[in-house]
């Protein structure tokens, strides 16, 4: 009631609003009139501000703008240097004050690229599970979570609230235990990269399939990537999800794209527009989910696809439809969650999540406890 969404905002601001617009016609004296005009625009401009807040869903609470504005990591996020030698020390102190075994561990850490040179932050959050005594030879499945443009790895906690929805899900039976790993797949809110590498230049593919879980799996009890590590992402993190699952297959089991487009965009923003494929469309093409499915007597493996979209925008719901019926091919119970008059915004995905997790979660523990067939992503 009383946060950014609530009724209180909005009225406080609409008074504010009618009160300088009152003295703005009732004066006569032009300071005052000046005076007034000046206050009537502050609270017009933020009632704007609060429609578009309200509308896509950004801030839930003045604590979540806050720590947006002042580029703080979410107050459920401890800090951690580094995956280095200092971790288990870390995760040591975490067990000893027992809230670990009891709500899980979120940590905000710096994930180094060996292979793409890419140094960013990430967050990773490891479930209750990890730090209780049963499960203490337990390697777990791992979801890789995506943010959009533009985005932070931030907006998953901040907005979303990840790990408590992701908590009460396990905590009710209905999801299975998985660390969730949130890389930083822009590098600022005023780039877009998506996980595309781009010639002659960053390579934030290389460095969201291969460097973040290989480094991950090296420092935490993860299984390998593989069958038991899923992506999914909304937005841009929706196409980076899909394009990734289909040219990693080895790397992921699971791919789920919440309200995302499956043609790349022509050019990412490092923050100057850049043409990513450099001019070159054999590789615009191979990094285009559609053209890539739609490919007469395609062959390729895939993961396991979850996909869901919002009925109240027209672009998404097509592209959805679109990309589906060609996934369709190859997995005709590929799950499709039509969220019914949803938006491109975190209202929608806050409803969707639960969903993915529930159905993606006992898939990765399965995957997890069997046998790898050769040649193939599937147990």
């Amino acid at each position: 009631m009383f946060g950014p969404q609530g009724l209180v905002t909005f009225t406080v601001l609409m008074l504010g609003f009618m009160g300088a617009l009152y003295w703005l016609v009732k004066t006569r004296m032009l300071a005052v009139r000046m005076v007034a005009g000046v206050v009537a625009f502050a609270p017009a401009m933020l009632f704007g501000v609060a429609l578009v807040n309200r509308f896509y869903g950004y801030y839930q609470s003045w604590g979540d703008a806050w720590r947006d504005l002042t580029n703080q990591a979410p107050a459920s996020v401890a800090r951690v240097p580094d995956l280095g030698d200092r971790l288990d020390q870390v995760l040591g102190e975490a067990v000893k004050k027992r809230q670990a075994r009891k709500n899980g561990f979120a940590m905000e850490t710096v994930l180094n690229g060996a292979k793409s040179h890419i140094v960013r932050q990430g967050i990773i959050y490891l479930p209750p599970q990890y730090f209780q005594p049963q499960y203490a030879a337990q390697r777990f499945p791992v979801i890789e979570l995506i943010h959009g443009a533009p985005g932070n790895p931030g907006d998953y906690e901040g907005r979303l609230k990840i790990s408590g929805m992701f908590r009460r899900l396990m905590s009710a039976g209905k999801a299975r235990p998985a660390v969730l790993v949130i890389p930083d797949v822009g590098g600022g809110r005023d780039r877009a990269t998506q996980c595309l590498d781009t010639v002659h230049g960053e390579q934030d593919e290389t460095y969201t399939a291969f460097d973040v879980p290989d480094l991950v799996a090296a420092r935490l009890r993860v299984r390998p990537p593989g069958p038991a590590w899923a992506i999914a992402g909304f937005s841009e993190g929706g196409y980076c999800a899909a394009n990734l699952g289909i040219r990693h297959p080895d790397r992921y089991g699971i791919a789920a794209s919440l309200s995302g487009f499956y043609e790349p965009v022509k050019r990412n923003r490092l923050p100057q527009p850049v043409d990513p494929f450099g001019g070159d469309k054999t590789l615009h093409d191979a990094s285009s989910p559609l053209k890539v499915l739609a490919k007469p007597g395609y062959t390729g493996r895939l993961p396991h696809f979850w996909v869901m979209t919002g009925s109240g925008v027209q672009v998404d719901l097509v592209q959805a439809q679109a990309f589906v019926d060609l996934v369709r091919r190859y997995q005709p119970d590929v799950p499709f969650m039509i969220v019914k008059g949803g938006q491109h915004n975190y209202g929608a995905w806050r409803e969707a999540f639960p969903k993915l997790f529930t159905w993606a979660t006992p898939r990765l523990w399965s995957a997890a406890q069997c046998t790898r067939s050769a040649g193939s992503t599937a147990c």
